[in-house]
């Protein structure tokens, strides 16, 4: 049997050195389809496309071993700095990040809590939130009780001894501003958690997050920074930074050790974050604009459809391409093309059609993105800058082909 290491016979031993790669896709070997990602940064479809430079500090990263709570330190102190926080640290994911920052306000550093929990009887244990969301599970999971509240007001009456954290999503347009609701916390002495996973790029974003002033906060390493995808990165005061990392692996027995993340993940996100912040953004946006424009011409010679670039305004803002049509002129819906597109060779991945990322007991809905001022509406979008050069040649024609032949 061949073997994924070489695509032949395994090496007898890893004495035996350093074997060449295949040059077919190790996925191919596998019977896994590859795809075509339009569909932007998401877990569901493997996040972003790890650059040669961070894979090569991960490479170095896996050549020795390491003590997991030094190599977190002294990572987390350059990638501080980087925002200007005090301290960070590298979880698995940013879901991971809100986790073990919810156990650590519950918990601290005191082994007795830590070993306790999810058991928070007797603990500050409440969690404010604005709204509920598919990621308050990462909040309740160590043992913390939500508590929701629609204004300024509740927010002010609901703080008490019990109080461990509040926590937000940046863009959340729920009933209670952020300024307003970090000026409470930090007047309440109330740590302030700042869920951030999508807001980069742009890099210098995480400054301005710094400056909005929570205890802590959270960006995805696998999405906008393109690094490993199973990483984010918690900022934040350093007494709060010890104690998620105290909550979480290598240590046995914390609520958040299943958790675990890996120094080639640690180096790796540091890598990426090192490499995003050497990149022209602006230059990026250029190229990725050209790519999106070529969608819009090949479409927009199609009587009835309508094609045009836009970016979003909070959250992955890079150069979209919105496409509309009439769906009873047409006789496709929306859900039809994008099942088209999944069908065919290469598979195609694009925003619209039906949600599979979210656990949900009936039908999952449409993907619903975000409809800022300024921003059109669309039935799918293609997004920019998880396309490899050439991809957006294919998405135009498969696309033209689907709704020319609708069209006839």
């Amino acid at each position: 049997m061949g073997s994924l290491l070489t695509g032949a016979a395994a090496p007898p031993s890893l004495a035996a050195g350093k074997e060449k790669l295949p040059s077919e896709s190790i996925y191919a070997e596998l019977g896994v389809r590859t795809l075509i990602n339009g569909r932007g940064i998401a877990t569901f479809y493997s996040s972003s496309l790890i650059p040669p430079e961070v894979h090569r500090a991960m490479e170095r990263a896996s050549e020795h071993f390491v003590e997991i709570v030094e190599l977190q330190k002294a990572v987390g102190a350059r990638l501080a700095r980087f925002a200007g926080a005090e301290a960070a640290m590298v979880c698995s994911g940013s879901a991971a990040c809100i986790a073990q920052a919810t156990a650590g306000c519950i918990a601290g550093t005191d082994p007795e809590k830590i070993a306790r929990l999810p058991d928070t009887e007797g603990m500050k244990n409440q969690v404010i939130l604005t709204q509920r969301s598919v990621w308050d599970r990462s909040i309740a999971l160590a043992g913390a009780r939500l508590v929701v509240v629609r204004s300024l007001a509740e927010l002010e009456s609901a703080i008490n001894e019990k109080t461990a954290m509040m926590e937000m999503e940046y863009g959340d347009n729920g009933p209670v501003k952020l300024q307003d609701a970090i000026a409470v916390c930090k007047r309440r002495g109330v740590p302030f958690m700042l869920d951030a996973a999508s807001m980069c790029p742009p890099f210098e974003r995480l400054r301005y997050l710094e400056s909005l002033g929570p205890d802590l906060f959270c960006v995805s390493g696998g999405k906008g920074f393109f690094g490993p995808q199973c990483t984010g990165i918690l900022f934040g005061r350093k007494p709060l930074i010890e104690a998620a990392l105290r909550n979480g692996s290598p240590y046995e027995g914390s609520i958040c050790r299943p958790m675990k993340v890996g120094k080639e993940e640690i180096v790796g996100a540091l890598a990426a974050v090192e490499w995003s912040s050497r990149r022209d953004y602006k230059a990026d946006c250029k190229v990725w604009e050209a790519r999106m424009q070529h969608i819009v011409d090949v479409l927009s010679a199609i009587l009835g459809v309508h094609a045009q670039i836009y970016y979003r305004q909070i959250g992955h803002e890079v150069p979209h391409c919105a496409v509309s049509w009439d769906e009873k002129a047409f006789g496709l819906t929306r859900q039809q093309c994008v099942d088209a597109l999944r069908a065919g060779e290469p598979q195609i991945e694009v925003v619209g059609g039906q949600y599979r990322e979210m656990v949900k007991a009936d039908e999952p809905p449409p993907i619903k993105e975000a409809h800022h001022p300024g921003e059109p509406d669309r039935l799918i979008s293609i997004v920019s800058d998880t396309l490899k050069p050439g991809e957006e040649k294919i998405i135009a024609e498969r696309l033209k082909e689907i709704l020319a032949r609708s069209r006839a």
